[in-house]
């Protein structure tokens, strides 16, 4: 087998003292990051994944957050489902922060760096309690997609793996701040994220023999819809066209390039959101939750969920239940203490979670973020993913036959 990365670095939520102090420098954390040959070490479903010793390089408390470099010392096996049809799929993930498990560069921080910063990560067990990279307190989309599948998470960012090294889960490209139709060099969009992945089938990096394999396409719509709090229906409409056109390309090429079977989140409530209903001071009697997500999510039935390898991850519906119809009386609406309010909020509009100056934070935290839907302005809590996932588990299972 190839190499496989061994390490890689998670924010920690602990301050330290190290002599360095300073900025962080971001090449001291690539000379960290350790590989090692497992030819022959693992058995066919096994991966490497970083667990055990940490190095705590950070500053004084109340300075920039400190960081966790956890250098691998455990050999996990992770199996892919074991369903009625005895199938083992392999995973490949595409999307922005509802399916970013580390890709966007780590570096100083920033709105769009945060997911790598304190207090992202702070009830993720699983890592110990440590930013990874992903959009949350905790786990993300494709990892309770993961567990669904028979495996414990995501398969590893694409910008961790070995130069010529791929998990024998598949791999995730989405990054966060990405669109389907709009990206950036640091976030790039669908298109560019499909074509880092046929790349690597044709460099035979990935296998090219994609049978039994499953892609996931998930993105929030905070990018590409950026600004639709000054959109018309009529600009709205034309911008939900290029952006489903966008996605519907790139499920025909992941089928053209032999992916069996594809996962297309629809959009969800976008107006319903944080991001959206601050405004009003998260009342959600006051958004339109089907403004945005309706015509977007009728063209995606057009273009997309037409083909039967197609399946309908309807996230407009699973949150619609919990965040939004809340006066229906149903055991659904009423799981969440805080459908809109987001544990992790900014103390201004224009501000982020997790947001610094002077050594002083700019935002909140709530004590009980199982209490809240939201993490952030976009972003589902750990807990709020995990209940969406959970409603769709059936349907996902008998769309993957396991």
């Amino acid at each position: 087998m190839a190499l496989l990365e061994m390490s890689s670095f998670w924010t920690s939520s602990f301050a330290g003292i190290h002599p360095l102090g300073g900025q962080f420098a971001e090449p001291l954390a690539y000379m960290l990051s350790s590989r090692v040959d497992q030819e022959g070490v693992l058995d066919d479903a096994a991966v490497l994944w970083g667990q055990g010793k940490n190095i705590d390089v950070g500053l004084q408390d109340g300075q920039e957050p400190s960081f966790m470099f956890r250098a691998a010392a455990h050999v996990e096996s992770r199996r892919h489902g074991n369903g009625a049809s005895g199938r083992q799929y392999k995973l490949y993930v595409f999307g922005d922060s509802f399916a970013d498990t580390g890709n966007y560069p780590l570096s100083d921080l920033t709105r769009k760096t945060r997911a790598w910063y304190y207090p992202y990560g702070s009830s993720d067990v699983d890592h110990g309690t440590s930013a990874t990279g992903r959009f949350s307190n905790g786990l993300v989309l494709p990892d309770f997609l993961a567990r669904i599948m028979g495996r414990e998470e995501s398969p590893p960012a694409e910008s961790q793996r070995e130069q010529n090294g791929v998990d024998p889960s598949g791999m995730n490209f989405a990054v966060g701040g990405a669109g389907a139709y709009n990206g950036t060099h640091e976030a790039p969009k669908l298109g560019k994220q499909i074509d880092k992945f046929r790349s690597l089938v044709k460099q035979g990096i990935i296998e090219k023999d994609l049978k039994d394999s499953v892609a996931l396409i998930a993105f929030s719509g905070k990018h590409d819809y950026a600004h639709v709090k000054h959109m018309t229906n009529s600009e709205i409409e034309a911008k939900a066209i290029k952006v489903t056109d966008k996605i519907a390309d790139g499920v025909e090429l992941l089928m053209e390039l032999g992916v069996t079977k594809v996962m297309v989140s629809t959009l969800p409530p976008l107006d319903c959101t944080p991001w959206l209903s601050r405004s009003y001071d998260y009342d959600d009697e006051s958004c339109d939750s089907h403004k945005v997500a309706s015509i977007h999510n009728a063209y995606l039935e057009q273009k997309v969920f037409q083909h039967e390898a197609v399946f309908m991850l309807d996230l407009e519906t699973a949150f619609n239940h919990l965040v939004v119809d809340h006066h229906s009386g149903s055991s659904q609406s009423k799981h969440f203490k805080y459908q809109l309010r987001p544990c992790c909020d900014s103390f201004v509009e224009t501000g982020y979670c997790g947001q610094m100056e002077n050594g002083k934070e700019q935002y909140s935290v709530c004590s009980q973020p199982e209490n809240h839907f939201y993490w952030d302005e976009i972003n589902p809590t750990h807990d709020g993913w995990e209940t969406v996932m959970n409603n769709l588990k059936e349907s996902i299972k008998n769309f993957l036959d396991i």
